[in-house]
């Protein structure tokens, strides 16, 4: 009968505790841009990460969100990313890691840019990110009930990124 009793007690103690969650209005997430980590450079490629913090406002975590991104050279496109995934800790920061391989023979739209740099004596591009933050994630609390919701953010970087010599 004890055990009966506690377990009725912590059901009810956790529906109490999910829904004055649920009855708390949902902030979108913040992004910040804080730079790329030079992983290997190579005659043919460049392994970086792109480095971003997020800070989740809500009380509770946020699973099933994802990012997408897109890298430009003075507004030509040559390389995107879809869906890397990640989590959101509740009330608190995150870091997230953004992995790319640059492969300077994909970088034939923005060639003639690159070939300007290097025969000028420069030693590094100007890389646009264009990165969303998106999904459909989860709402989850302690007792892990999770609630849907959704979320869109754009954030737009630029960054000095070596080139091979």
């Amino acid at each position: 009968m004890n055990r009966l009793f506690a377990f009725l007690f912590l059901l009810i103690l956790s529906g109490c505790s999910f829904a004055r969650f649920a009855t708390t209005p949902f902030e979108k997430p913040t992004f910040t841009y804080r730079g790329y980590e030079l992983i290997e450079a190579s005659q043919s490629q460049a392994l970086l990460n792109f480095l971003f913090s997020a800070h989740n406002p809500n009380k509770a975590g946020l699973k099933n969100a994802s990012v997408s991104y897109e890298l430009s050279v003075e507004g030509k496109r040559f390389l995107t990313g879809a869906d890397i995934p990640f989590e959101l800790v509740p009330n608190g920061d995150t870091e997230i890691t953004v992995p790319a391989a640059i492969v300077y023979r994909d970088l034939s739209p923005v060639l003639g840019s690159v070939v300007e740099r290097i025969l000028s004596g420069k030693k590094t591009i100007p890389i646009t990110i264009n990165a969303i933050f998106s999904g459909k994630p989860a709402l989850y609390s302690e007792a892990g009930k999770e609630t849907p919701i959704s979320f869109e953010v754009r954030l737009t970087k630029t960054a000095e990124i070596p080139l091979p010599h």
